[in-house]
């Protein structure tokens, strides 16, 4: 790739800096399990899956547009017992839905509690390289809640010029909302910028929509290469 008149790399998290955890709906099995609802054992991964992407389409996009909500907002654990209540709903669990619920979220709060994320192999070193090369660095990350104690962890926070993150509609990726914020505090044009990521639909289309190089790493998700516009670097 020629990095003429490129000034600044920002970076997705998932999947681009750091390996992939299971996938959600694996993980979400097996805190259902976990919490005592065997009914789920019947259940794909999959089919759990679109029960919690349907239940963030419907209740919390709907009750973050409500709020008016800022784009470093939280659900509280209220907030994520009702989400989870309404996707045992989706997934017609009987019982007591509000103390099944309560007992999942409890699942799921051990789980992030300890949750340790692996940086991807060659990472580390990349980043150092290119800090050393007078680039400056960014990140860009649709999650609820700061990244920065994982980078923290991995002692590459201080390469990072910005940390910006969000999981609100109309502000994260594919708006390049977070793109447009960690350039202007870099003091940086936009163009001068390149957005890395490893989702087509998320990272590329947030790069093209801030007007930044896209780059796709493809070691997590190879199969994003045929969803590539044109003009992405693989």
């Amino acid at each position: 790739m020629s990095l003429d008149g490129i000034s600044a790399f920002i970076f997705d998290l998932g999947g681009t800096l750091y390996k992939p955890d299971r996938t959600l709906g694996h993980l979400a099995r097996q805190h259902l399990i976990d919490a005592g609802i065997q009914q789920c054992e019947k259940l794909t991964d999959e089919e759990i899956e679109q029960a919690l992407h349907d239940q963030r389409r419907g209740m919390l996009v709907d009750l973050m547009l409500e709020r008016n909500v800022g784009p470093h907002w939280e659900p509280t654990r209220d907030d994520w017992i009702e989400y989870d209540r309404g996707m045992l709903e989706i997934l017609c669990i009987d019982g007591n839905l509000e103390t099944l619920a309560e007992r999942y979220q409890d699942r799921w709060d051990e789980y992030i509690g300890q949750y340790k994320p692996k940086l991807i192999d060659g990472c580390k070193e990349t980043l150092f390289d290119l800090k050393e090369k007078g680039y400056k660095l960014g990140i860009a990350s649709n999650r609820f809640g700061n990244p920065s104690k994982y980078l923290e962890n991995d002692e590459i926070i201080d390469l990072f010029e910005m940390v910006e993150y969000t999981a609100v509609p109309g502000y994260e990726k594919p708006s390049p909302y977070m793109l447009f914020k960690v350039s202007t505090a870099m003091g940086l044009n936009p163009k001068k910028c390149v957005y890395v990521g490893n989702i087509v639909k998320y990272d590329v289309v947030a790069a093209q929509n801030a007007g930044m190089t896209p780059v796709l790493l493809t070691w997590c998700d190879p199969e994003q290469a045929a969803l590539a516009p044109e003009g992405t670097i693989i």
